[in-house]
């Protein structure tokens, strides 16, 4: 696969050991299998990998800083812009003090961002209720349970169980007539007010980029992980009037209006 990139959800059953590719592209999930694909003799040891839509490159065990890390592996992360987002809530909903969350304790990104929002909101004055779901079938429990709390607006992290389950997020907070914020825009589908996220499609485009520089001779190790750039501020103009959430004119003109197709 001479300049090839072999890229996505690569489970060991593929057959990868029959293929050597020059860089291989990998998201979190499939990150933390590499363990448990067959290659040909050394070849995992020395074998480019790019990776996207990672939370934390260090946290996942690819190093121990962005700039000192596996020889062969470097890639875009994604955390999610939790002190924009501290500073939106804090300036926007009225009378706010505490936010609500569902996280997934068996997801390292999930127990990263519950805990980096809160750090974040900490520093705006504001305190993060969060409660642990398992699975997304668990997400409306949780909600119940979030909303016996005394919170003002849902804050809601990014994870694998409560992304399916979104759609019963929203729906509970909207019969508790509490604002949403989230931090996926495609999300707002599903009912919510506001969100502040990272494009996943602009990341991989970067990922794609560093892939392309390793390709044409850059060591991965001389590539630090990097943050993508990218930032989507979206909302809900009929909700934000209905919750009373006023946007700064700054932020107000860079947002884009996605409404809800669902009743």
């Amino acid at each position: 696969m001479a300049g090839k990139i072999l890229k996505g959800a690569v489970p060991s059953s593929f057959g990868v050991e029959n293929l050597v590719p020059e860089v291989v592209a990998v998201n979190e999930r499939v990150a933390k299998e590499l363990g448990t694909w067959t290659f040909p003799e050394d070849v995992l040891a020395h074998l480019p990998i790019v990776f996207a839509s990672v939370g934390d490159g260090v946290r996942s065990g690819a190093g121990t800083t962005p700039t000192d890390h596996m020889p062969n592996v470097t890639g875009i992360t994604t955390r999610s812009p939790f002190a924009g987002m501290a500073r939106l809530i804090k300036e926007s909903v009225p009378g706010v003090r505490t936010v609500g969350t569902l996280f997934t304790p068996s997801e390292i990104n999930s127990e990263l961002y519950r805990g980096w929002f809160a750090e974040a909101l900490k520093k705006e004055g504001l305190e993060l209720a969060a409660v642990p779901v398992n699975t997304s079938a668990e997400t409306s429990d949780g909600m119940i349970a979030l909303l016996r709390l005394p919170i003002q607006v849902v804050g809601q992290i990014a994870d694998d169980a409560t992304r399916p389950g979104f759609a019963q997020i929203a729906r509970r907070a909207r019969d508790a007539k509490l604002p949403v914020f989230c931090f996926d825009t495609a999300e707002m589908a599903d009912g919510a007010t506001l969100a502040l996220a990272r494009d996943y499609y602009e990341a991989g485009v970067e990922a794609a980029a560093v892939g392309v520089r390793v390709l044409r001779g850059t060591s991965p190790k001389d590539i630090p992980f990097t943050n993508t750039g990218t930032e989507t501020l979206a909302i809900h103009p009929e909700l934000l009037r209905q919750y009373g959430i006023v946007l700064s004119p700054e932020n107000h003109a860079k947002a884009k209006v996605m409404t809800s197709a669902k009743p």
